[in-house]
């Protein structure tokens, strides 16, 4: 009898062992599905974009935009940067470096300061008339290049309009432009 009872535990437990076995397979089918999917929903979340202007379509996804997105936030760089008043200066820059990533703050930061400074201290204006035609737009390197015309008045006068040329550098990552830097196109550095 007890030969016997020992039997059917021995059964018993392997079949017990056998139901663990399916029961991790399964929980492991299951926790790779569940996974997957999160992976697929996150990488395709969508985001609400509010751009200063908005003149035409353009697309963005995670990992990359379009010409027109990179062309209307190059302008809109731009016009932050260029279209300074003494009293708008701080709230153009500050807009500016929201979009600065934090590994390039340290070094633009410092020249928006000292920018402003001088802006307010000597009563200077300028406005960029940007040239239609005169702009490139590269998804390659991630920049905006716009010819235009500088001008700028520091108090009561106005000086000649200076034919330039500004390079916006961009980058886009985790489905974020950023702003890396905004250079006057042959300017002495």
């Amino acid at each position: 009898m007890d030969n016997q009872h020992q039997g059917h535990l021995l059964a018993l437990s392997k079949l017990l062992n056998l139901l663990l076995v399916f029961g991790f397979l399964a929980m492991t089918v299951v926790s790779l599905v569940l996974g997957l999917s999160l992976a697929k929903a996150s990488s395709e979340k969508s985001r609400t974009l509010v751009p200063p202007t908005l003149s035409q379509a353009f697309t963005v996804s995670d990992t990359a935009v379009d010409a027109p997105y990179l062309h209307l936030m190059g302008e809109y760089f731009l016009k932050l940067k260029l279209n300074v008043t003494p009293t708008n200066v701080t709230r153009q820059y500050g807009l500016l470096l929201d979009y600065v990533p934090a590994e390039n703050w340290a070094s633009i930061q410092p020249v928006l300061i000292e920018d402003a400074e001088h802006i307010k201290k000597y009563n200077t204006t300028s406005r960029f008339d940007a040239l239609p035609g005169k702009t490139h737009v590269s998804l390659q390197t991630m920049q905006f290049k716009q010819s235009g015309h500088l001008i700028k008045t520091v108090g009561d006068r106005t000086l000649p309009a200076e034919l330039t040329t500004y390079v916006v550098q961009m980058a886009y990552r985790d489905g974020v432009i950023e702003l890396i830097g905004i250079k006057q196109q042959g300017a002495k550095q």
